[in-house]
């Protein structure tokens, strides 16, 4: 609970561990949509109150800090770019800083459909620590966050959770869902020449691994079946809930 200081008004956040709300879900399954929706309705409950806001954060802005030059060939493919400017010389040969792995099944078990791995090369993994300690100092120096990310490897969601523990911050688990034939079928319509050129097959493996990872979630969402707003109320509706106990937000609108 918190205690009143010099008047009836709560005492600031900030006084609380900070919260990490951490939001789980295959490519394609809209939560980078989600998640910038729900940092608007949360800032509209902070109400200006700074300590109470979430600043985001995501597990793509690994991509920022990666030359142009290190992007796999079939990634630039997608977007239309220049094939010849990049390091790889062909497919799979170990200068891209990642690669997507083809694992779609030859002998029919997951009825022959296309599903793609994404990999990162040993460099782009450490960038990966590298960004993931970083949302742990934001912790540490009081800030909340929503984290929007991409739990295909079990040792991405185990590092990703020490981090947040370790900064001694709430963890708040969103987990998000989609039908795979809404997947791919959003997959399918993406490739706007930035960040968003996916391979197909990456949406269907992605939803097999993003949630196998024995993660106990604090909600969960079906963003085919629920918009955005509706997603965004069952999240803020279980931040509010007593029972989860956390110190943010607690302001009935």
């Amino acid at each position: 609970m918190h205690h009143a200081d010099h008047d009836s008004a709560p005492a600031p956040p900030a006084q609380s561990a900070p919260v990490a709300i951490l939001v789980n879900g295959p490519s394609s399954s809209g939560k980078s949509t989600l998640c910038r929706a729900l940092q608007e309705r949360l800032t509209d409950l902070a109400d200006g109150d700074h300590p109470a806001t979430f600043a985001g954060v995501a597990f793509d802005d690994v991509v920022l800090l990666i030359a142009d030059k290190l992007h796999p060939i079939s990634f630039v493919a997608l977007a239309g770019g220049d094939l010849g400017r990049l390091a790889s010389r062909e497919p799979h040969d170990g200068r891209a800083a990642w690669e997507y792995v083809d694992e779609t099944d030859t002998d029919g078990s997951h009825g022959g459909n296309l599903r793609a791995r994404l990999v990162l090369s040993n460099h782009t993994r450490g960038l990966l620590s590298g960004i993931q300690r970083g949302w742990g100092e934001h912790l540490k120096l009081g800030t909340n966050l929503i984290i929007d990310h991409f739990l295909q490897d079990r040792d991405w969601s185990d590092e990703a959770i020490a981090v947040i523990r370790d900064a001694g911050a709430q963890i708040f688990l969103v987990g998000v869902f989609c039908s795979v034939e809404e997947l791919e079928r959003r997959e399918a319509s993406r490739g706007d020449g930035e960040l968003e050129g996916r391979p197909l097959g990456l949406a269907r493996r992605s939803s097999e691994l993003c949630h196998s990872h024995g993660l106990n979630y604090d909600v969960t969402v079906w963003t085919d079946q629920q918009t955005t707003e509706e997603s965004v109320d069952v999240i803020v509706a279980a931040l509010c809930s007593p029972q989860n106990d956390m110190p943010w937000p607690r302001r009935n609108s």
